[in-house]
């Protein structure tokens, strides 16, 4: 039996429709792609509205179809914590909005995504990522895309750009560099092993940071480090190769991923990855709890 559904990715700089079909194991159908020229300030902005009709039309081409949306933040405030193992989802919500208490100024103002963090372990405590982001922009767009439509699950790209760790035996390290911060993090079999996240403030600081980090962290020279963001352009890109002597390669679906009609979108475009990634995910059965926004 195929299931479908839609996955809606915003990111700093464009936003990707895809829809997908799972018709067995780990086999998927690529059904549909589309790119739209406007991020999340576009549609926070006075003209958001406009937009986010637009968005909406198009993905009511799908009308019975449930949806998922990921929307890259403006920045992010990484957590780590232990929780009791074994917790409900119910109880991660409410060990999150207790995390959030203590470590936030103002925890209404924000979500957060919830994932395994650190080694597989067996114990009366897992470790947790919490990554906390503002979610007023977000919220305005959750609110607009689910007034008629069944939304299944959303987060920020990091939980489906996670999961795609998964499907490949080989460690997963990506760096994404956008204009208020840089993260790095490290993966596999679908578990965070390693996070790095720094706020800046410029161009200057992105590219100090970045090259500080990856020389400072003789991990990532041991596994191929994806490169996305705003600010991972040709001369971002050149930078990092000359002062680290580091491969670099873009944002990719592993190779061992059975993905029919690819040819329906260009797989070179870093928000249509993280759309693909989140229709992977959702699709799985992967469902993720919202905080603070009930």
């Amino acid at each position: 039996m195929s299931t479908s559904l839609i996955a809606c990715a915003i990111d700093a700089r464009e936003c990707a429709i895809v829809r997908m079909t799972k018709f067995a194991e780990n086999k998927y159908t690529l059904n549909r792609c589309k790119t739209l020229p406007f991020d999340l300030d576009h549609l926070a902005s006075v003209k958001g509205i406009r937009l986010l009709n637009k968005l909406d039309n198009h993905l009511n081409e799908w009308p019975n179809d449930e949806l998922a949306l990921c929307i890259t933040p403006e920045n992010y405030l990484p957590l780590p914590a232990s929780f009791p193992a074994n917790s409900s989802a119910e109880k991660c919500l409410e060990y999150c909005r207790i995390e959030a208490q203590h470590f936030l100024s103002q925890p209404q103002q924000y979500d957060c995504d919830c994932t395994a963090y650190g080694m597989n372990q067996n114990g009366a405590y897992e470790k947790k990522m919490l990554l906390f982001y503002p979610a007023e922009s977000s919220r305005k767009v959750l609110e607009q895309l689910t007034a008629s439509r069944r939304l299944i699950f959303s987060s920020t790209p990091q939980l489906p750009l996670l999961h795609l760790s998964s499907f490949t035996a080989e460690r997963q390290a990506i760096l994404e560099i956008e204009k208020n911060y840089l993260l790095l993090t490290e993966s596999k079999e679908g578990r965070i092993r390693q996070l790095l996240c720094r706020e800046v403030k410029n161009r200057k600081e992105s590219e100090y940071f970045t090259i500080k980090e990856l020389v400072e962290n003789p991990l990532f020279r041991e596994t191929r480090v994806q490169l996305t963001g705003t600010l991972a352009d040709r001369a971002m890109t050149r930078l990092i190769k000359k002062e680290t002597s580091m491969t670099l390669k873009p944002l990719s679906i592993p190779p061992s991923l059975f993905i029919t009609n690819p040819d329906k979108c260009s797989l070179s475009s870093n928000v249509t990855i993280k759309a693909i990634s989140l229709a992977l995910m959702a699709l799985d059965g992967q469902k993720r709890f919202t905080l603070f926004s009930d």
